[in-house]
Protein backbone atom coordinates (compact mmCIF):
# COMPACT_ATOMS: atom_id res chain seq x y z
CA UNK A 1 0.00 0.00 0.00
CA UNK A 2 1.02 3.76 -0.49
CA UNK A 3 3.13 5.18 2.78
CA UNK A 4 1.60 8.05 4.23
CA UNK A 5 3.73 10.47 2.56
CA UNK A 6 2.87 9.08 -0.21
CA UNK A 7 -1.06 8.87 -0.13
CA UNK A 8 -0.51 12.67 0.39
CA UNK A 9 0.23 12.62 -3.30
CA UNK A 10 -1.29 9.20 -4.48
CA UNK A 11 -3.54 10.04 -8.07
CA UNK A 12 -5.83 7.33 -8.85
CA UNK A 13 -7.43 6.29 -11.99
CA UNK A 14 -10.76 6.26 -13.08
CA UNK A 15 -11.29 3.34 -15.08
CA UNK A 16 -12.22 0.37 -13.52
CA UNK A 17 -12.53 -3.45 -13.78
CA UNK A 18 -15.47 -4.89 -14.34
CA UNK A 19 -16.13 -6.31 -10.56
CA UNK A 20 -15.12 -3.09 -9.44
CA UNK A 21 -11.11 -3.24 -8.94
CA UNK A 22 -9.48 -0.21 -9.59
CA UNK A 23 -5.65 1.32 -9.28
CA UNK A 24 -5.97 3.94 -6.33
CA UNK A 25 -2.44 4.83 -6.20
CA UNK A 26 -0.05 6.18 -8.66
CA UNK A 27 3.71 6.36 -7.63
CA UNK A 28 6.93 6.62 -9.19
CA UNK A 29 9.87 4.96 -7.11
CA UNK A 30 12.73 7.14 -8.84
CA UNK A 31 12.83 10.89 -8.83
CA UNK A 32 13.35 11.80 -12.39
CA UNK A 33 12.28 8.37 -14.08
CA UNK A 34 9.08 8.35 -15.62
CA UNK A 35 9.23 5.08 -16.96
CA UNK A 36 8.95 3.38 -13.10
CA UNK A 37 5.64 3.25 -11.83
CA UNK A 38 4.36 1.62 -9.11
CA UNK A 39 0.14 0.77 -8.78
CA UNK A 40 -1.76 0.62 -5.64
CA UNK A 41 -4.97 -1.38 -7.49
CA UNK A 42 -7.67 -2.87 -4.77
CA UNK A 43 -8.48 -6.24 -5.92
CA UNK A 44 -12.25 -7.32 -5.70
CA UNK A 45 -10.98 -10.60 -6.18
CA UNK A 46 -8.51 -10.50 -3.48
CA UNK A 47 -10.54 -8.29 -0.91
CA UNK A 48 -6.93 -6.51 -0.53
CA UNK A 49 -5.00 -3.86 -2.54
CA UNK A 50 -1.91 -5.55 -4.30
CA UNK A 51 1.39 -3.78 -5.81
CA UNK A 52 2.15 -3.95 -9.40
CA UNK A 53 5.54 -2.35 -10.83
CA UNK A 54 5.81 -0.86 -14.61
CA UNK A 55 7.92 -0.01 -17.10
CA UNK A 56 6.43 1.97 -19.56
CA UNK A 57 7.76 2.43 -22.79
CA UNK A 58 10.48 4.89 -23.98
CA UNK A 59 8.42 8.16 -24.84
CA UNK A 60 5.12 6.67 -23.20
CA UNK A 61 2.72 9.20 -23.83
CA UNK A 62 -0.82 8.60 -21.69
CA UNK A 63 -2.70 11.10 -24.67
CA UNK A 64 -2.11 9.22 -27.73
CA UNK A 65 -4.20 6.52 -29.28
CA UNK A 66 -1.45 4.80 -29.53
CA UNK A 67 -2.00 0.87 -27.86
CA UNK A 68 1.70 -1.26 -26.71
CA UNK A 69 1.97 -4.55 -25.57
CA UNK A 70 2.91 -6.66 -22.66
CA UNK A 71 5.46 -8.30 -21.11
CA UNK A 72 4.30 -10.10 -17.89
CA UNK A 73 7.78 -10.79 -15.60
CA UNK A 74 6.56 -13.15 -12.63
CA UNK A 75 8.83 -13.32 -9.51
CA UNK A 76 9.73 -16.39 -7.67
CA UNK A 77 8.69 -17.65 -3.85
CA UNK A 78 10.17 -17.50 -0.41
CA UNK A 79 11.30 -15.43 2.86
CA UNK A 80 13.45 -13.34 0.31
CA UNK A 81 11.49 -12.63 -2.49
CA UNK A 82 10.05 -8.83 -2.55
CA UNK A 83 7.36 -9.57 -5.19
CA UNK A 84 6.65 -6.88 -7.67
CA UNK A 85 10.14 -5.24 -7.05
CA UNK A 86 12.37 -8.13 -7.31
CA UNK A 87 13.14 -7.90 -11.63
CA UNK A 88 14.10 -4.19 -11.08
CA UNK A 89 15.81 -4.74 -7.71
CA UNK A 90 18.18 -7.71 -9.27
CA UNK A 91 18.39 -7.12 -12.56
CA UNK A 92 19.05 -4.69 -15.40
CA UNK A 93 15.93 -5.09 -17.27
CA UNK A 94 15.06 -1.26 -17.22
CA UNK A 95 17.72 -1.01 -19.49
CA UNK A 96 17.39 -4.14 -21.16
CA UNK A 97 13.80 -2.95 -22.11
CA UNK A 98 14.62 0.71 -23.01
CA UNK A 99 13.69 1.91 -26.35
CA UNK A 100 11.49 -0.90 -26.88
CA UNK A 101 7.65 -0.57 -27.16
CA UNK A 102 6.07 -2.70 -24.39
CA UNK A 103 4.96 -1.89 -20.69
CA UNK A 104 6.55 -4.31 -18.76
CA UNK A 105 4.16 -5.63 -16.24
CA UNK A 106 6.01 -6.73 -12.59
CA UNK A 107 3.10 -7.87 -10.37
CA UNK A 108 3.08 -8.96 -6.93
CA UNK A 109 2.07 -12.82 -6.51
CA UNK A 110 2.42 -13.23 -2.52
CA UNK A 111 5.28 -15.58 -1.19
CA UNK A 112 3.75 -18.59 -2.26
CA UNK A 113 0.98 -17.45 -3.92
CA UNK A 114 1.53 -20.10 -6.97
CA UNK A 115 -0.02 -17.53 -8.99
CA UNK A 116 -3.48 -19.37 -8.62
CA UNK A 117 -6.78 -19.16 -7.01
CA UNK A 118 -6.54 -20.81 -4.15
CA UNK A 119 -9.88 -23.64 -3.71
CA UNK A 120 -10.28 -22.67 -0.16
CA UNK A 121 -8.03 -19.72 0.85
CA UNK A 122 -8.78 -15.98 -0.03
CA UNK A 123 -6.25 -15.54 -1.88
CA UNK A 124 -6.98 -15.20 -5.77
CA UNK A 125 -3.95 -14.51 -7.84
CA UNK A 126 -4.91 -15.60 -11.26
CA UNK A 127 -8.03 -13.60 -11.50
CA UNK A 128 -6.28 -11.13 -10.07
CA UNK A 129 -3.73 -10.78 -12.41
CA UNK A 130 -5.27 -12.24 -15.84
CA UNK A 131 -8.79 -10.27 -15.45
CA UNK A 132 -9.01 -7.91 -13.13
CA UNK A 133 -5.43 -6.12 -14.03
CA UNK A 134 -5.55 -7.39 -17.62
CA UNK A 135 -8.60 -4.90 -18.04
CA UNK A 136 -6.83 -2.20 -15.63
CA UNK A 137 -3.58 -1.86 -18.01
CA UNK A 138 -5.88 -1.76 -21.13
CA UNK A 139 -8.60 0.42 -19.82
CA UNK A 140 -5.72 2.99 -18.30
CA UNK A 141 -2.48 2.51 -20.27
CA UNK A 142 -3.28 1.60 -23.13
CA UNK A 143 -2.23 -2.21 -23.09
CA UNK A 144 -3.57 -4.38 -26.06
CA UNK A 145 -4.03 -7.97 -26.59
CA UNK A 146 -0.76 -8.86 -27.69
CA UNK A 147 1.02 -10.56 -24.34
CA UNK A 148 4.06 -12.58 -23.20
CA UNK A 149 5.51 -13.91 -19.71
CA UNK A 150 8.10 -14.97 -18.21
CA UNK A 151 9.14 -15.92 -14.76
CA UNK A 152 11.78 -17.59 -12.57
CA UNK A 153 11.29 -20.16 -10.01
CA UNK A 154 8.05 -20.38 -8.66
CA UNK A 155 7.22 -17.84 -11.29
CA UNK A 156 8.45 -19.65 -14.55
CA UNK A 157 5.00 -22.12 -12.97
CA UNK A 158 3.23 -19.05 -13.34
CA UNK A 159 4.39 -18.16 -16.68
CA UNK A 160 3.90 -21.07 -18.29
CA UNK A 161 0.63 -22.29 -16.69
CA UNK A 162 -1.24 -18.76 -16.88
CA UNK A 163 -0.20 -19.59 -20.88
CA UNK A 164 -1.74 -23.05 -20.73
CA UNK A 165 -4.57 -22.63 -18.53
CA UNK A 166 -5.45 -19.57 -20.98
CA UNK A 167 -4.29 -20.10 -24.45
CA UNK A 168 -5.54 -17.39 -26.67
CA UNK A 169 -4.21 -14.82 -23.82
CA UNK A 170 -0.34 -15.38 -24.55
CA UNK A 171 1.68 -15.51 -27.34
CA UNK A 172 5.22 -16.25 -25.92
CA UNK A 173 6.11 -17.65 -22.78
CA UNK A 174 9.33 -18.52 -21.12
CA UNK A 175 9.90 -19.90 -17.71
CA UNK A 176 13.70 -19.70 -16.12
CA UNK A 177 14.43 -22.47 -13.17
CA UNK A 178 10.40 -22.85 -13.28
CA UNK A 179 8.91 -25.86 -11.21
CA UNK A 180 7.27 -27.14 -14.69
CA UNK A 181 5.96 -30.42 -13.01
CA UNK A 182 4.66 -29.20 -9.69
CA UNK A 183 2.70 -32.88 -8.94
CA UNK A 184 5.40 -35.20 -9.35
CA UNK A 185 7.68 -33.30 -6.29
CA UNK A 186 4.45 -32.12 -4.10
CA UNK A 187 5.86 -33.24 -1.32
CA UNK A 188 8.63 -30.14 -1.81
CA UNK A 189 5.51 -27.78 -2.29
CA UNK A 190 3.67 -29.22 0.08
CA UNK A 191 7.18 -28.07 2.32
CA UNK A 192 6.86 -24.67 1.36
CA UNK A 193 3.68 -24.10 1.80
CA UNK A 194 3.46 -25.01 5.10
CA UNK A 195 6.70 -23.16 5.78
CA UNK A 196 4.50 -19.95 4.84
CA UNK A 197 1.92 -21.00 7.43
CA UNK A 198 -0.75 -22.47 4.95
CA UNK A 199 -1.71 -26.09 4.47
CA UNK A 200 -1.18 -26.79 0.43
CA UNK A 201 -4.60 -28.79 1.10
CA UNK A 202 -6.23 -25.07 0.47
CA UNK A 203 -4.25 -24.67 -2.61
CA UNK A 204 -5.23 -27.36 -4.99
CA UNK A 205 -6.38 -30.16 -2.83
CA UNK A 206 -5.08 -33.27 -0.99
CA UNK A 207 -2.31 -34.53 -3.90
CA UNK A 208 -2.59 -37.81 -2.48
CA UNK A 209 -6.49 -38.13 -3.84
CA UNK A 210 -8.09 -38.75 -6.74
CA UNK A 211 -9.77 -35.58 -6.42
CA UNK A 212 -6.63 -33.31 -5.30
CA UNK A 213 -4.63 -34.77 -7.78
CA UNK A 214 -6.83 -33.67 -10.69
CA UNK A 215 -6.61 -29.86 -9.72
CA UNK A 216 -3.40 -30.14 -9.23
CA UNK A 217 -2.91 -31.76 -12.84
CA UNK A 218 -5.01 -29.35 -14.02
CA UNK A 219 -2.29 -26.73 -12.59
CA UNK A 220 0.53 -28.44 -13.69
CA UNK A 221 2.23 -27.29 -16.89
CA UNK A 222 3.65 -30.94 -17.46
CA UNK A 223 0.16 -32.08 -17.93
CA UNK A 224 -1.31 -28.94 -20.02
CA UNK A 225 1.73 -29.50 -23.07
CA UNK A 226 -0.63 -30.00 -25.75
CA UNK A 227 -2.09 -26.47 -24.58
CA UNK A 228 1.39 -25.17 -25.55
CA UNK A 229 2.17 -26.35 -29.44
CA UNK A 230 0.85 -22.75 -30.78
CA UNK A 231 3.07 -20.56 -29.37
CA UNK A 232 7.20 -19.98 -28.58
CA UNK A 233 8.18 -21.66 -25.46
CA UNK A 234 11.30 -20.65 -23.64
CA UNK A 235 13.01 -23.04 -20.89
CA UNK A 236 15.73 -22.74 -19.07
CA UNK A 237 17.64 -24.53 -15.90
CA UNK A 238 21.13 -25.03 -14.25
CA UNK A 239 21.82 -28.91 -13.07
CA UNK A 240 22.48 -27.56 -9.48
CA UNK A 241 26.26 -27.30 -9.76
CA UNK A 242 27.85 -25.20 -7.95
CA UNK A 243 30.12 -22.39 -9.79
CA UNK A 244 33.17 -21.33 -9.14
CA UNK A 245 31.52 -18.13 -7.36
CA UNK A 246 27.86 -19.35 -6.63
CA UNK A 247 26.59 -19.76 -3.41
CA UNK A 248 26.57 -24.07 -1.81
CA UNK A 249 22.83 -25.55 -3.16
CA UNK A 250 22.24 -26.74 0.27
CA UNK A 251 20.95 -30.11 1.65
CA UNK A 252 17.95 -28.98 -0.58
CA UNK A 253 19.28 -28.57 -4.25
CA UNK A 254 16.34 -26.50 -5.45
CA UNK A 255 17.74 -25.92 -9.00
CA UNK A 256 18.52 -30.03 -9.70
CA UNK A 257 14.63 -30.37 -8.35
CA UNK A 258 13.05 -28.10 -10.97
CA UNK A 259 15.87 -29.13 -13.59
CA UNK A 260 14.31 -32.46 -13.94
CA UNK A 261 10.75 -30.82 -14.35
CA UNK A 262 11.96 -28.71 -16.23
CA UNK A 263 13.26 -31.50 -18.99
CA UNK A 264 10.36 -33.62 -18.18
CA UNK A 265 7.93 -30.81 -19.28
CA UNK A 266 10.23 -29.93 -22.33
CA UNK A 267 10.33 -33.36 -23.74
CA UNK A 268 6.25 -33.88 -23.09
CA UNK A 269 5.82 -30.70 -24.93
CA UNK A 270 8.02 -32.02 -28.48
CA UNK A 271 5.92 -35.08 -27.69
CA UNK A 272 2.70 -33.09 -27.80
CA UNK A 273 4.00 -31.00 -30.72
CA UNK A 274 4.83 -33.89 -32.95
CA UNK A 275 1.26 -35.78 -32.08
CA UNK A 276 -0.18 -31.99 -33.36
CA UNK A 277 2.37 -32.09 -36.19
CA UNK A 278 2.49 -35.50 -37.97
CA UNK A 279 5.82 -35.54 -39.88
CA UNK A 280 7.55 -33.27 -38.26
CA UNK A 281 11.02 -33.39 -37.56
CA UNK A 282 10.84 -31.54 -33.97
CA UNK A 283 9.53 -28.29 -32.24
CA UNK A 284 10.32 -25.01 -33.80
CA UNK A 285 8.70 -23.10 -31.60
CA UNK A 286 10.49 -24.64 -28.27
CA UNK A 287 13.87 -23.40 -27.26
CA UNK A 288 15.48 -24.90 -24.13
CA UNK A 289 18.58 -23.72 -22.63
CA UNK A 290 19.85 -26.76 -19.86
CA UNK A 291 23.11 -25.41 -18.29
CA UNK A 292 26.17 -26.84 -16.42
CA UNK A 293 27.01 -24.81 -13.74
CA UNK A 294 23.94 -23.54 -12.07
CA UNK A 295 22.65 -22.69 -9.31
CA UNK A 296 19.07 -20.95 -7.97
CA UNK A 297 20.36 -17.82 -8.14
CA UNK A 298 19.87 -14.26 -10.01
CA UNK A 299 22.97 -14.00 -12.25
CA UNK A 300 21.88 -16.95 -14.05
CA UNK A 301 18.28 -16.23 -14.28
CA UNK A 302 19.88 -12.66 -15.26
CA UNK A 303 21.46 -14.51 -18.18
CA UNK A 304 18.35 -16.00 -19.21
CA UNK A 305 16.30 -12.91 -19.57
CA UNK A 306 18.47 -11.75 -21.88
CA UNK A 307 18.78 -14.74 -23.79
CA UNK A 308 15.13 -14.82 -23.84
CA UNK A 309 13.93 -11.10 -24.81
CA UNK A 310 14.33 -11.52 -28.73
CA UNK A 311 12.20 -14.21 -28.76
CA UNK A 312 9.47 -12.59 -26.36
CA UNK A 313 9.60 -9.33 -28.15
CA UNK A 314 9.72 -10.92 -31.80
CA UNK A 315 5.94 -12.75 -30.18
CA UNK A 316 4.73 -9.59 -29.42
CA UNK A 317 5.62 -6.92 -32.09
CA UNK A 318 7.98 -5.07 -29.28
Amino acid sequence: MCSPAQAASCTALGATGDDGSSVTCVTYPTSGDTRLVDLTVHSAAMNANEIVRLLLPTGYDPQTDRTWPTLYLLHGSGSGTSGHVDWTTNTDVESQTAGHGVIVVMPDGGNVGYYSDWISDPQKWETFHLVELRQLLERNYHANSDRAIAGLSMGGFGAVSYAARHPDDFKAAASYSGALHPYADYPTIRTQVWSAGKDVRTLWGDPTTTSGAAVWQQHDPYYLADKLTGIPIYVSSGDGTKGPNDPDPGSTNTEAIVNAESQAFTQKLNDAYVAAHPGASGDPLLTTHFYSPGVHVWSYWTQELHASLPLLFSAIGA
